[in-house]
């Protein structure tokens, strides 16, 4: 699913779940798994761990798995550890103020810390967006969730589906007419770039599972 509805909104904790409600690594959770004829395990839909991160002291230390605190929806903080074992990314972006997206995250019991963490094998299923969680819930509704109305004069332009002028950049900020994209493109150059990145986000079927797909390849 991408561009706008229910399924591309930061706040709908059925496809943006918050830690306690994240399946637990290895188990069957119906909620997220099914279990294939072969006895595997195999996701059912799509979902994604989002936080701010609020502390990073270790986030440049692999040894100790690169290690951030994280604040979810729900407003608790919980740690996200790097051990990986394939992908790419880069490491300079565990910032505090930033945004973490995990996909398929699951939660994982650390028993030398006493505690339960996300773990991350595969880097390609990490994003993190210089901006904090509540700017991007902010920008999210802006241009994502209201995809039904023009960006300028908020004329309901459903009617027009795919003919509606939108930005040439992002494709998030839609218009009812060339007039109202010309006079917002200074204010919308504010967004842009971060409509860009939740495109990257919300490019995928969140309501049904094919395939697990990476923000990377």
């Amino acid at each position: 699913m991408s561009g706008g509805g229910t399924g591309t909104s930061l706040s709908n904790q059925y496809y943006f779940p918050v830690f306690k409600d994240l399946p637990t690594l290895d188990e069957i959770d119906a909620n997220y798994y099914i279990e294939t004829n072969q006895g595997m395990l195999q996701p059912s839909r799509t979902w994604c761990f989002v936080g701010e991160i609020v502390h990073d002291s270790l986030s440049q230390m692999p040894v100790l798995g690169n290690r951030v605190e994280v604040r979810d929806a729900s407003g608790a903080i919980h740690s996200i550890m790097f051990y990986p074992t394939s992908g790419t990314f880069n490491f300079s972006l565990l910032k505090a103020g930033h945004t973490i997206f995990v996909r398929y995250a699951s939660r994982v019991f650390f028993s030398d810390l006493a505690t339960e963490a996300i773990k991350v094998d595969d880097l390609n299923f990490v994003k993190a967006i210089p901006l904090n969680l509540d700017a991007l819930m902010y920008v999210s509704q802006l241009y994502f969730e209201q995809g039904s109305v023009c960006g300028a004069c908020f004329k309901d332009i459903s009617a027009l589906g795919g003919s509606a002028p939108c930005c040439d950049q992002c494709g998030a900020a839609r218009y009812c007419s060339i007039d109202c994209k010309n006079a917002m493109s200074g204010a919308h150059a504010t967004f842009c770039g971060v409509c860009s990145e939740l495109q990257e986000v919300y490019n995928i079927d969140f309501e049904r599972f094919i395939q697990h797909i990476p923000f990377r390849v």
